[in-house]
């Protein structure tokens, strides 16, 4: 084996060990933390003092969009997010619940005022948002990364106020190297495969949303007198 080849076995093997030691971090909202490990997996989130003035008894999963049309993995972000709310929260209404809701009351829920009226309606005071954040999936032949990334927000609909943000980028990685020709194909088998696979965004998009939400307090046990309403 050449030089070349030993630094380069070298620094996959040292990638290896730091990926395999790898940690859930949590972290203030655009805190400048100290990163031990590139490989670590960061969520950074804030809860602002109006949550504690009105904790949300039902939140609405808004429609995740991306300039105004929809994203081709919505409903798999709508759903994963609304699952891991939902144990936090008495009601969330996910993306079934939400259409159904939002045909039967004929609003739009692109405008500030259908989402008004919906919040309204529905008795469903408060409105998570979701936006992508951290960079698009990669694919280099022989090496693949696929990542989804969200920022989300939750809201008072009445007027806008913010009570909790956070945002991750959940990822992983497929193939390696070409050191040799068979690492090579191997690699190339791996990594396109792994693309392939329809089951690493459904995975992803649970990491993401179940990180994200454990920033979120559990309301549940407030006590609140008509826990399925809300202050719509």
């Amino acid at each position: 084996m050449g030089k070349a080849s030993q630094v380069l076995l070298t620094a996959v093997l040292i990638a290896g060990f730091a990926a395999a030691c790898s940690q859930t971090r949590y972290t203030r909202y655009d805190e400048a933390a100290e990163q031990t490990n590139p490989f670590d997996r960061q969520v950074e989130f804030e809860l602002t003092r109006h949550f504690y003035d009105d904790p949300p008894r039902c939140v609405v999963v808004m429609p995740f969009l991306v300039d105004g049309k929809r994203h081709p993995k919505a409903e798999v972000i709508e759903t994963a997010l609304a699952r891991h709310l939902s144990g936090k929260v008495e009601r969330v209404m996910g993306p079934r619940a939400r259409d159904r809701a939002a045909r039967s009351l004929a609003v739009d829920l692109t405008t500030e005022t259908g989402r008004s009226a919906f919040a309204r309606s529905a008795r469903c005071g408060f409105q998570l948002e979701a936006e992508p954040w951290g960079g698009e999936s990669m694919y280099a032949v022989f090496w693949t990364q696929s990542r989804i990334g969200l920022q989300v927000q939750m809201t008072r609909v009445e007027d806008q106020t913010l009570i909790w943000r956070a945002r991750h980028v959940a990822k992983r990685s497929e193939g390696g190297l070409p050191l040799s020709p068979l690492s090579a194909v191997y690699n190339l088998f791996t990594a396109t495969e792994f693309r392939a696979d329809g089951d690493v965004d459904l995975s992803l998009a649970d990491d993401a949303a179940r990180r994200i939400c454990k920033t979120f307090p559990d309301t549940r046990s407030f006590g609140f007198a008509n826990a399925v309403g809300g202050r719509p």
